[in-house]
């Protein structure tokens, strides 16, 4: 029993935000602000989830000191920066593009290096 009690009160001194609620900190509201400037900025589309399990896509049309507009062809969704869990965009396409290339090159070389031991 009284290990039990014992492992109760690591986990619950070690993994806190496990036992948290849904309500991000404030590190967390500064990390989804920076992350629609960048996509703003970059006029890209994305893909948002939110505290309350919405998944939402569109892009950044406004963002303001609370809030940000989310658009999606003719409809726009207001949603605060407290209330979004995660905010994803795709890659740059240049990125995307840099790494496919790599990958490849890698491959080939390796290839190479195969060819060349026997």
């Amino acid at each position: 029993m009284k290990s039990l009690i014992a492992l109760v009160l690591i986990l619950g001194l070690a993994c806190p935000s496990a036992f948290a609620g849904g309500s991000p900190d404030q590190k967390h509201i500064e990390k989804i602000k920076k992350k629609v400037d960048k996509c703003l900025e970059k006029d890209l589309k994305v893909s948002v989830e939110t505290f309350d399990s919405r998944k939402l896509h569109g892009s950044i049309s406004e963002a303001g000191p609370e809030t940000f507009v989310l658009t999606n062809e003719s409809r726009s969704t207001t949603l605060g920066y407290a209330d979004v869990k995660k905010i994803k965009s795709p890659l740059d396409p240049r990125t995307k593009t840099a790494i496919i290339l790599s990958v490849v090159v890698g491959g080939l070389l390796g290839l190479t290096v195969l060819g060349a031991r026997d």
